[in-house]
């Protein structure tokens, strides 16, 4: 059951909603999170570059259907090749088409087989009057359509290492998600607790201005000549002034984190009036759970950084498919249409191709292995930084923690100490200044333990980035 717990909680956590929240209002952490996570304009654009690689991938996986193409035209040319083409293409050349100028001139236009003059006009003569119309074949109006298939059977390996780089892309981009939802969940755990607690220092704040207003209302009404309680109600009123410094800090880091909530959900962060503020160490236990500590130590970040060093390790690949030789067989067919007739035709065979010189190409398998070392450091890099801090918050929340919760039991006892202070005061026991002292230890722990509160949640955030991510 501990298992079975323990691998469920990621899966609330960033789902943003389960029963263990259902005593939760509609302005709890976990709705508040579902908002961010629909609106976050971080999320949206990664998933759009996600669905965009998806469908990169998904076309490269037909590379091995042949290509099927299809070529219409319909020309008027007076171009004595293009001329003589369509010709052929109809089946219709004939003899007077292979008429040149050249005919003109025969010796047979003017002597018999005798080499003698003729006397009369024959079939000879006519050659006299011949039309070039090879060379000089008139305007004429064709129509052509071809349709096409091209297989490649080898490209040296070319669309497979494509297919493969896609997918390494894909996957990067997916880890990249992930880590943009892990940060935001970050943000938004970290401003949530900035607001909680704020309204938690404002209050007790509050609180202790009135204890101190009651207690210098007191002193003025019973006031004495004993410089040392003179000193006791300034050292007050000046502490007075300090808390009212530190409530307008407070609403202002309250107000700005309330800031980034409206930017990241969209919406102004609205506040249950009723909600009591827990503590951060309660908060982390429901909304940031810890990681294992052994299978820990690695965010989606670098993840994604591993895909993309094994996709550069592949372009090397690619690159190198450049150089070699491609091997296909098509099929061509053809319809020719002109004045003269209708006729098709087909052309299939085998191709080889292969470049034997391409400037755009030297040196690119040198590039793609640089990019490629350079693309693994990066990413070995970014697993040292992971581990190692990694294991510099584990053991920050186990000291923060520990701080805490003395400092928590310390400003407990600090406000028991204040409310006994003031009833001997009262009685004449003690001193103003030694009030005023009091106050003063009071102050300074309720100000160590929303410092301590604050970094404890941060660190609590930045282990979560290290947890499992369930979608």
């Amino acid at each position: 059951m501990k298992v079975a717990f323990s691998a469920a909680i990621p899966l609330i956590v960033f789902i943003g909603y389960s029963p263990l929240f259902a005593e939760e209002s509609k302005f709890g952490f976990a709705a508040l999170w579902e908002k961010v996570r629909t609106h976050s304009p971080a999320v949206k654009a990664k998933a759009l570059e996600v669905r965009a690689a998806e469908i990169s991938k998904e076309n490269s996986e037909y590379h091995w259907i042949p290509r099927v193409y299809t070529d219409l035209r319909n020309y008027n040319t007076n171009d004595p090749g293009l001329n003589f083409q369509g010709k052929l293409g109809q089946r219709a050349a004939n003899e007077g088409d292979f008429s040149t100028a050249s005919v003109r001139q025969r010796p047979s236009n003017f002597l018999d087989s005798n080499n003698l003059p003729y006397q009369n006009l024959n079939s000879n003569s006519l050659n006299l009057a011949a039309k070039d119309t090879l060379n000089h074949p008139g305007s004429n109006t064709y129509s052509r359509g071809t349709l096409g298939v091209d297989l490649a059977l080898y490209e040296g390996g070319a669309k497979k290492n494509s297919t493969i780089l896609k997918q390494k892309n894909l996957e990067g981009n997916r880890f990249e998600e992930q880590h943009i939802l892990k940060k935001e969940y970050y943000e938004t755990s970290i401003a949530f607790q900035t607001i909680e607690s704020s309204y938690e220092m404002e209050r007790k704040i509050e609180e202790l201005i009135k204890k101190s207003d009651r207690f210098l209302r007191s002193y003025r009404i019973g006031a004495s000549g004993n410089p040392l309680d003179k000193s006791g109600a300034l050292a007050l009123q000046s502490l007075r002034l300090k808390l009212e410094s530190m409530k307008s800090d407070f609403s202002a880091r309250r107000q700005a984190a309330e800031e980034i909530i409206q930017m990241l959900s969209g919406d102004p962060f609205q506040r249950d009036p009723a909600r009591k503020w827990e503590g951060g160490i309660r908060f982390a236990e429901l909304h940031l759970p810890l990681p294992d500590r052994k299978t820990g130590g690695k965010t989606p970040l670098s993840e994604a950084y591993s895909a993309y060093a094994e996709g550069a390790e592949i372009a090397v690949n690619f690159e190198r498919s450049r150089f070699l030789p491609k091997v296909g067989v098509y099929a061509e067919a053809y319809a020719y249409d002109g004045s003269r007739s209708t006729a098709t035709s087909y052309n299939t065979g085998i191709y080889l191709q292969m470049n034997l010189l391409n400037p755009g190409d030297i040196g690119a398998v040198k590039e793609a292995k640089s990019k490629s070392a350079a693309a693994n450091k990066k990413a070995e890099e970014i697993r040292a930084k992971e581990e190692t801090n990694f294991r510099v918050l584990l053991l920050q929340e186990e000291s923060l923690k520990n701080g805490l919760t003395l400092t928590s039991e310390a400003l407990k006892n600090q406000e028991e100490q204040l409310e006994l202070n003031l009833g001997l005061f009262r009685n004449g026991t003690l001193q103003s200044v030694q009030i005023a002292e009091v106050f003063g230890r009071t102050v300074d722990v309720l100000r160590e333990k929303y410092v301590l509160e604050s970094e404890y949640l941060k660190v609590r955030a930045g282990l979560n980035m290290y947890n499992h991510l369930e979608k």
